[in-house]
Order: C-alpha cells, then sequence, then structure tokens
C-alpha cells in the first residue's frame, strides 16, 4: 500500500515523524525539516522495512524496536510495552495509539 506524501499530496512518502505526526516524501522532509534547529532534531523514522535505517528502540523498556507510537504519552512502544501499559485502566486505554505507518491502533484488535 501505498501512503502519500502529507505536504506535497504527489510523492510516496518515506518517512514518518512523530513529533509532526505527518508522513513525508524525502524531498518534503529534507525542506521540512531543514528550516530550524529545533525542527531538524525530529525522530523521523522509515515507512518501508527494507530500509536500511535501524528502528528506535522502545521508550520503555528500550530492548525491543518500537512500533506504536502513542500520541498522548509521546513515546514509541513495543507491542508488549504497549500492551501493559494501555490495558491498564479505561483511561489510558483510551489513547490515540498509531503504527509507525500512520494506521490507527486499538488494544482489541491486537
Amino acid at each position: 500500500m501505498r501512503i502519500q506524501c502529507n505536504l506535497c499530496e504527489a510523492a510516496e512518502a518515506k518517512v514518518v515523524c512523530c513529533a509532526d505526526e505527518a508522513a513525508l516524501c524525502l524531498a518534503c522532509d529534507e525542506k521540512v525539516h531543514a528550516a530550524n534547529k529545533l525542527v531538524s532534531e525530529h525522530q523521523r523514522l522509515p515507512l518501508s522495512s527494507s530500509a536500511s535505517w535501524q528502528m528506535p528502540k522502545c521508550d520503555i523498556c528500550q530492548e525491543t524496536s518500537g512500533f506504536f507510537f502513542c500520541l498522548q504519552d509521546r513515546a514509541l512502544l513495543c507491542r508488549n510495552c504497549d500492551v501493559a501499559i494501555h490495558t491498564v485502566n479505561s483511561l489510558v486505554s483510551g489513547h490515540q495509539r498509531y503504527l509507525l505507518t500512520g494506521v490507527e491502533v486499538d488494544i482489541q484488535t491486537l
């Protein structure tokens, strides 16, 4: 499935910026994240599993690759930490969580 760039809406998105909550093509990523020092430090992740970049570690356990982004916690989580955290109570189970591809995740469907 091709994910379209959120900025130019023409090219295929190659990265996702968790801080901006945007999927971007490489040209738009370079343009946006070259704007100033603050945005240049945003962590961007590849959308393709075949990319040569290493996926970042889970913000909680720091052992397994993070595949989920929790909007409210502003954290990258592995599946085990995501389930452990977001099944504790009804407040945290309502957090908006996304796969790094931008698909919203619901804990009941995992």
